[in-house]
């Protein structure tokens, strides 16, 4: 059988899902699959490209099924147990990194359910050629799988020395002396689940990804709303919020902010596609 006696048959598959798991089974780049349909495949091989093929049809993705997906230019491992890193969730980096850098005063950065760690190991790599000793790196997730991912990646980004990993829900394993202190500056990252059960159920795109990474009650504000309580009970007082959100919660999420964190600088930044994506909350300054 060829490349495309193949492509062919499996034509329910769409041509770049199959282009990209055809060049994972041959290790080869997507363009030589493209240009070489004639080339004929081995019955090992064909065996193990059907193998992948399957299990796109039933619904995992690309990312899950080759173990990798790209963030901000870096190559990050992720399987069932993590979310798999959008090009939207980007924009929270780009942000972060605008005020980071031109921030003077001790910086603490701590990315709340974590997963695959793109967030805060793609901010630590960046920020470490600063050789900034005041920047604290954080990464906490209540999944311990979730954690196993985000040290792998670390390790394979070489910035595991840098970053502090924590189980625990939300802001909760840091809120103590040991680690805020009053002129702490928090920079916090969360891109936290925000879906409803609806949006999952009609979306098969992500029903194979885990469903603490995805779905945040009925109105998929959940963990938003305990992140904001946990900052105003333990009263921190210099902190910058970044939140990825859906466009669709856009009055919703303002309304919640007015609520628990009231008299904050709060702004909405677009992602590429036009839709609001990322919702920007600062303490008074």
């Amino acid at each position: 059988m060829t490349i495309q006696e193949l492509k062919n048959k499996y034509s329910k598959v769409s041509p770049l899902d199959l282009d990209l798991l055809l060049a994972f089974s041959l290790k080869k780049p997507r363009e030589y699959i493209i240009s070489h349909p004639e080339q004929e495949l081995t019955r090992t091989k064909i065996k193990n490209i059907i193998k992948l093929l399957t299990k796109r049809i039933k619904g995992f993705s690309v990312a899950v099924i080759t173990g990798e997906k790209e963030f901000y230019g870096l190559n990050f491992f992720v399987n069932e147990d993590v979310l798999v890193p959008r090009p939207e969730t980007e924009l929270m980096v780009e942000e972060a990194l605008k005020l980071v850098t031109h921030n003077l005063e001790h910086v603490t950065l701590v990315d709340v359910g974590t997963g695959s760690g793109c967030i805060i190991i793609t901010l630590a790599k960046l920020l470490k050629s600063y050789d900034k000793p005041s920047y604290k790196f954080y990464a906490i997730d209540i999944s311990s799988k979730a954690l196993a991912v985000a040290k792998k990646n670390a390790l394979t980004h070489k910035v595991n020395k840098i970053i502090n990993f924590k189980k625990g829900n939300l802001l909760s394993p840091i809120l103590n002396s040991k680690f805020l202190t009053p002129d702490s500056s928090l920079t916090v990252l969360a891109n936290l689940p925000y879906l409803t059960p609806k949006q999952v159920k009609e979306s098969p795109s992500i029903k194979r990804e885990p469903k603490l990474a995805l779905v945040a009650g009925n109105d998929g504000l959940k963990y938003y709303r305990e992140l904001f309580q946990q900052i105003k009970e333990y009263k921190i007082n210099k902190y910058i919020i970044y939140c990825e959100i859906d466009h669709t919660q856009t009055v919703a999420f303002k309304k919640l902010v007015e609520t628990e964190l009231p008299d904050k600088e709060f702004q909405i930044k677009k992602d590429l596609g036009g839709y609001d994506r990322l919702a920007i909350i600062k303490s008074p300054k």
